[in-house]
């Protein structure tokens, strides 16, 4: 049995591996933005309803770092009564609701 060898020759491999870096950034970026945007529908879903400012009050917001890498992402609701309804002021939505959003969709853990 005679010995194979195989070489591989790679070229630019820092422009390359700069190439994966981005591309893996930009799908993290996409899965995150994704699953924050399916959170803040659904707790517009659930939130309840009397007049809707509480419903019409949930926003999304993102930070990137200066090269676009994802660092933060917040889930605002800052109508003044929202705390109120999450613990169970209302009939149309369990207590704790906001919780168990998050908790459903994967982006809190409970204890």
């Amino acid at each position: 049995m005679a010995n194979s060898l195989v070489s591989l020759e790679v070229i630019n491999i820092k422009q390359e591996m700069r190439r994966i870096e981005n591309e893996v950034v930009g799908l993290a970026n996409k899965d995150m933005l994704t699953k924050m945007t399916y959170a803040t529908n659904q707790l517009r879903i659930v939130t309840p309803v009397d007049k809707g400012e509480a419903r019409a009050g949930w926003k999304q917001s993102v930070r990137l770092s200066m090269r676009g890498k994802f660092l933060s992402g917040t889930i605002l609701n800052d109508v003044e009564h929202i705390s109120i309804l999450n613990r169970g002021h209302s009939k149309q939505a369990p207590a704790y609701f906001i919780e168990q959003v998050l908790s459903t969709i994967g982006l809190i853990t409970p204890i």
